[in-house]
């Protein structure tokens, strides 16, 4: 339905009123009148005129005045005023109409013609501002759209695991600054995977939104609630210690038990285990030790059996309580000395490790391609970065991508440099590398995280991988990272007789691949990085297109 258009016309002779909406009357307007000056000023605090026809002579008030108190108003000052007089052609006259705001000025009798051309000018300025302003509107509404998408999860509509880091470590500072306290929930959906290999996808996609829509109900306005990945949530509690978050815990953890999940034929129930941690009690150095202690008391609840709630390092609370602020600053410190310690045992272990394969190759005259693991490394350091991920999650990355070359030469790979499609038996010797990979690394626990990384590095973004077939965010972060950054390297660098592929081809190949084999954001983001650190010769416009076209 067409919205009409408002205009006010007036005079304090009723005759000349009905003349002007006579000329003036047409499809899609609305004529307003006013016999004085008081009555049109009331007018104008209702409506938006495009325009005022504006008689000078009135009693009372007359149109100078009028003009003046519209322009002192913010709600009238920029409507257009035509003024028109059958008093004076006098110059000094006219002027003054111009000074108090007219933007035309026209003398009795009129003329229809030079009339309606001249108001149907500010028509078509209403016009073109009224849609202006409604695209404006609807940009706004698109851009608001935008960034939900952006800090928010598709499936669930929580919070996002990188908007929760940046909510999280804002939290943590203030938390920090203010003396207060803050919990924090790690809460796993118990057997999850079963679930999925029984129902199928679509139905745990079922679970994951109802069991989302649980949490919200369950948590306070105030409380920051996310999906961490796969089927991980994680829940900041500001301003609540450790005996209130446990309340929530074990109440939630039990309206989760009680829960019945039923969907186009299929009913289950599906257990909850929870993992917290808090500030006063625990003494976290950084927003990730936060989350790092909640985590490690997940895995006390999964480990003792599931569908349970456990607090981080609960064997020192029930023996003395708290821990006392020395005590803390004292654990806290020495905790930073072995951590620091365990980092260079693996980096020591890495190493070494390169050392011995090193060695063993060289009769065959294999050796690392220490300009492609460069590369591999300074790409995987940048992606980290512009993630915003935890140092420690760089330095398990980097690792991860060097134990994953040291040991495919270990393993003697040859099908990574061959040319062409892969013959049964090596196709089905390149799906045994993972899981070999996972079984060398298990040798060493220190490299527990490295090892989930090489095992799910060969996932694909769509779910046809292996060795496991996981779609999307149920693979880890690391493995999806990892797994893009080694096959982009791999592009641009050449692999023994198999030459690189020039800039265009990589791009190409990283646009069809985007939602296929690699994950969309991710590709986006190593777009950009391409872009901006000019890592392949070609011109930005190439880049954005294909940018564009994955986007679609």
């Amino acid at each position: 339905m067409e919205t009409k258009t408002d205009i006010l016309l007036v005079d304090d002779k009723e005759e000349n009123l009905l003349a002007l909406q006579a000329i003036l009357e047409a499809p899609g307007l609305n004529i307003f009148t006013a016999l004085s000056g008081n009555t049109a000023l009331g007018l104008m605090l209702e409506h938006d005129f495009a325009v005022v026809i504006l008689d000078v002579r009135m009693p009372g008030m007359d149109g100078f005045e009028v003009a003046e108190l519209m322009r002192k108003s913010e709600k009238t000052k920029f409507i257009p005023i035509i003024f028109v007089t059958a008093f004076s052609k006098d110059e000094g006259y006219i002027f003054k109409g111009y000074e108090t705001g007219a933007v035309d000025y026209l003398f009795k009798p009129l003329d229809p013609v030079i009339l309606k051309s001249k108001v149907n000018i500010f028509l078509e300025l209403d016009r073109n501002k009224k849609e202006l302003e409604q695209s404006k509107r609807k940009i706004e509404k698109q851009n608001e759209r935008l960034k939900e998408l952006s800090i928010t999860d598709g499936l669930t509509g929580l919070y996002n695991h990188r908007h929760f880091q940046d909510m999280l470590k804002r939290e943590f500072a203030l938390v920090r600054r203010n003396s207060a306290d803050l919990s924090f929930f790690m809460i796993d959906l118990d057997y999850f995977k079963d679930v999925n290999d029984t129902f199928g996808h679509t139905f745990g996609d079922f679970v994951l939104q109802r069991f989302a829509q649980l949490l919200k109900d369950a948590v306070r306005e105030t409380d920051i609630l996310a999906r961490y990945g796969g089927e991980e949530f994680a829940l900041l509690l500001p301003h609540t210690g450790l005996e209130g978050a446990m309340v929530l815990a074990e109440k939630f953890r039990k309206k989760a038990e009680e829960f019945v999940y039923e969907n186009e034929g299929h009913s289950k129930r599906v257990t909850a285990s929870v993992g917290v941690a808090s500030y006063r009690t625990h003494h976290p150095a950084t927003a990730s030790d936060l989350v790092n202690f909640a985590d490690q008391a997940l895995y006390r609840a999964k480990a003792e059996g599931r569908n349970q709630v456990r607090i981080y390092n609960e064997e020192a609370l029930n023996r003395s309580g708290t821990l006392s602020s020395s005590q803390a600053g004292h654990l806290s410190e020495l905790k930073k000395k072995l951590k620091k310690i365990l980092e260079n045992t693996k980096e020591n272990t890495v190493t070494s490790l390169e050392l011995l394969i090193r060695q063993l190759n060289s009769d065959q005259g294999q050796d690392l391609n220490q300009a492609q693991n460069q590369l591999t490394m300074e790409v995987l350091d940048l992606m980290s970065d512009r993630l915003g991920l935890p140092r420690s999650h760089q330095q398990t990355f980097k690792r991860a991508a060097r134990l994953h070359d040291l040991l495919n030469l270990l393993l003697d790979d040859e099908t990574a440099l061959k040319e062409g499609p892969l013959e049964k038996d090596e196709n089905t010797e390149a799906l045994d590398y993972p899981i070999m990979l996972e079984e060398l690394t298990s040798m060493f626990d220190i490299f527990s995280r490295e090892r989930v990384i090489l095992r799910y590095h060969h996932e694909k973004y769509d779910g046809t991988g292996y060795p496991e077939g996981l779609p999307g965010d149920l693979v880890p972060i690391g493995s999806r990272l990892f797994s893009l950054v080694d096959a982009f390297v791999t592009m641009i660098c050449p692999q023994g007789r198999k030459p690189a592929l020039t800039p265009a081809q990589a791009i190409d190949k990283l646009e069809k691949e985007a939602g296929r084999q690699f994950d969309p954001l991710l590709v986006n983001h190593l777009l950009d990085l391409i872009r901006e650190k000019k890592l392949l010769d070609l011109p930005k416009e190439r880049i954005q297109a294909a940018k564009k076209q994955f986007s679609k």
